[in-house]
């Protein structure tokens, strides 16, 4: 499709002409003048106009104004397809008004005023042309990038969707594999961050003590915070739990023994010169000697359990050492 560019005054011909016609409804997505800004454009962009404040350029890298982006400081290797419905159109006049701007008002496309934008450059910094807050890793600078801008951004496949990071899997390409768009090597797995209000700054938080309505304390917590695997925490609550079943049956085991303990003391009783006393707790230990082995197999597993429960955090919660850490280390969210 050859790219052409509808000058001012084909445009205002068009308007001349509706009006005679009166064919100014628009009806039936019939035509409908409308008076929006004039987009400013440079002298390396190839302009597609469409007749309601709609665009396809095609150009260098230019997020703004001319003097914006790569191709702002004069840079090579920063081609641009740019995608524009709604030019300016959150833009605010001098009186603080929005949506009043006419096609006598010069502007630049921009992110922050444009109703919608898909944005393709080959070389660009997109995180700072969006105003995007800091994920994990900040690298934006100097990589290609698609960008997506709108009130509202969908997505629907109607057998699945995948977001992949990291270098694709082809053959024929060396032991380096798949490289950036720069030619250098992709040798760190890239990340994936939700974030929710363009926000990721730490947050101040609170932990309330219930048997201690004053004792409150107060700690940093990161806003953007690792997704959990599922099945590795399926795998941790299920050790978890068998350590509670373990914990529970030496508890009974023990109150058994203690209650044994309890009634052979209490109806054993022997004669003094003062008349019937009981039987001393050193002399029961001594002549019951099933309840003192007893009390010694739950000391021997106490230890045991205490180091199942050391392992399991090794496995599970420890980011350095565990084969099942339950956060994953590369998917975000706020």
């Amino acid at each position: 499709m050859k790219l052409k560019k509808i000058s001012k005054g084909e445009r205002k011909e068009l308007e001349e002409g509706l009006k005679k016609t009166g064919n100014l409804q628009g009806l039936n997505n019939s035509a409908l003048p409308e008076d929006f800004p004039t987009p400013l454009f440079t002298s390396s962009e190839v302009v597609f106009e469409g007749k309601n404040n709609s665009f396809i350029v095609c150009g260098r890298d230019r997020p703004d104004v001319p003097e914006s982006g790569f191709g702002g400081i004069g840079a090579n290797d920063c081609g641009r397809i740019d995608l524009i419905a709604g030019i300016a159109a959150t833009r605010r006049d001098n009186d603080g008004e929005y949506n009043t701007t006419t096609s006598e008002t010069a502007v630049s496309p921009s992110f922050a005023t444009t109703a919608s934008r898909l944005y393709i450059t080959q070389r660009g910094d997109i995180d700072a042309y969006m105003g995007l807050a800091e994920g994990v890793r900040q690298q934006s600078y100097g990589r290609s990038a698609i960008a997506a801008k709108a009130d509202l951004i969908r997505l629907h496949a109607r057998y699945d969707v995948k977001i992949v990071t990291g270098r694709g899997k082809f053959e024929g390409l060396g032991k380096d594999g798949e490289r950036l768009s720069t030619g250098g090597k992709n040798e760190v797995l890239g990340t994936i961050s939700f974030i929710a209000g363009n926000y990721t700054q730490d947050k101040d938080v609170v932990d309330f003590n219930m048997l201690n309505s004053l004792d409150k304390r107060r700690k940093k917590q990161g806003k953007l915070q690792p997704l959990v695997k599922g099945e590795n925490l399926v795998d941790l609550l299920e050790e978890m739990i068998e350590y509670i079943n373990e914990l529970s049956t030496m508890v009974g085991q023990n109150t058994k023994s203690i209650s044994k303990m309890n009634n052979a003391i209490a109806s054993h009783s022997h004669i003094s010169p003062v008349g019937p006393t009981s039987m001393p707790l050193t002399y029961a230990l001594t002549k019951w000697p099933k309840l003192k082995m007893s009390k010694t197999i739950h000391k021997f597993n106490d230890v045991v359990f205490r180091k199942n429960l050391k392992l399991t955090r090794l496995n599970y919660l420890n980011q350095n050492t565990a084969s099942r850490y339950i956060n994953s280390k590369y998917v975000f969210t706020t």
